[in-house]
């Protein structure tokens, strides 16, 4: 518990300062009318605001600036840095605010799909230009698989050689896209993306404490902190939601975070397995329908199979708390060799729980 005692003040002031900025935003939003139309997918049947991811980013950026150049400079993930400040950590911040700020607009004003995945992709880059990758991914078998083998010469600059690795940063760019649509996905419905992704960064702030990693535990303790600072605003009945601003900035925080210190493709699984395995089985359920997996909105999430099957707003979103914890509490104890079969577990459970659920909104329409 003494481990934890260090982290405790960002947390409180991520909290605070999100919970604050919350309010704030949505008295804005109220005045100046920024609330889109209801749509027929949504839970609400009032215009609510949606750019409450301000507020969550915000608090991030807010905190985590002050506690990394100020507080505690000692902490770092690199010794290289750019304008005085931690290469990855000055990548994260700038890809970071790039999402949210482009995303907002999509928010206010709507953005066609390419243009959001463009900025996804530059987000991405930026990461990955930063230096953060996946190097290479456990093999059960044998010995991991390096994926730092293939190297593409881009540029030189004052006789350095700057390479894109192929396999690693081709998989890292997937990897990072893919969790932001994946937070994107499951923010459909009042508390879900905020308090799954507040599991999520506990989680991996847990994770870095027992391998010795505080730069990484400091940094998810804030976004932990700045997602549940939301929670209280965004949970049902929510006053506000976060809007793609607010998931896609998760989504990227929390793709970063496993990864930033060399962390493995497994153990980023286990962390944020509920989700992803929701995000891969209704995009394969859309690909087989003839839909465009990311762009066809549609009610075959795991959340929307919950409320289906007779469960209330609050009792799908706490089931699925519980699973997003339980996901989390593999990570934490499984070890290298079984975190393969643990994850397979847990997939095995998922796909079980919705052949369960279809079944229940079976018999209740029958009723």
């Amino acid at each position: 518990m003494s481990n934890l005692f260090p982290y405790l003040l960002p947390f409180l002031a991520a909290l605070v300062l999100s919970y604050g900025l919350s309010f704030v935003v949505d008295k804005i939003a109220v005045q100046y009318k920024l609330m889109p139309n209801v749509r027929g997918r949504d839970s609400h049947r009032r215009p609510l605001p949606r750019i409450g991811g301000l507020a969550i980013f915000a608090s991030f950026l807010v905190v985590s600036l002050i506690w990394f150049l100020v507080i505690d400079r000692d902490f770092h993930f690199t010794r290289m840095t750019i304008l005085g400040v931690d290469r990855r950590l000055f990548g994260i911040w700038l890809a970071a605010f790039i999402i949210c700020a482009t995303m907002l607009i999509d928010d206010l004003k709507g953005l066609s799909a390419p243009v959001k995945l463009t900025a996804q992709i530059g987000a991405a880059l930026i990461i990955i230009a930063s230096g953060v990758g996946i190097d290479f991914i456990s093999n059960p078998f044998g010995q991991p698989l390096n994926l730092n083998s293939i190297y593409v010469p881009i540029f030189s600059y004052h006789g350095l050689v700057y390479h894109f690795s192929l396999l690693s940063d081709l998989l890292t760019l997937v990897w990072l896209v893919g969790m932001m649509n994946v937070i994107n996905f499951i923010d459909g419905i009042d508390g879900l993306a905020a308090g799954t992704s507040g599991i999520a960064a506990v989680t991996i702030l847990l994770l870095s404490i027992s391998i010795g990693q505080p730069a990484v535990a400091l940094l998810a303790v804030i976004l932990a902190g700045a997602a549940l600072g939301f929670l209280p605003l965004n949970f049902h009945p929510a006053k506000i939601f976060m809007g793609d601003s607010g998931s896609m900035f998760l989504g990227l925080m929390l793709g970063v975070l496993p990864l930033i210190s060399g962390g493995k493709l497994a153990t980023a699984f286990l962390v944020l397995g509920f989700p992803i395995v929701d995000g891969l089985v209704v995009a394969g359920s859309r690909l087989l329908r003839g839909k465009n997996p990311m762009t066809s909105p549609d009610k075959t999430h795991l959340h929307h199979r919950f409320i289906a099957a007779g469960f209330s707003v609050r009792q799908a979103v706490l089931s699925m708390y519980v699973i997003a914890a339980l996901f989390g509490w593999v990570a934490l104890r499984s070890s290298t060799k079984t975190k393969l079969e643990a994850g397979a577990g847990l997939v095995l459970l998922l796909v079980v729980m919705i052949f369960v659920l279809a079944k229940l909104k079976v018999k209740s329409q029958k009723l």
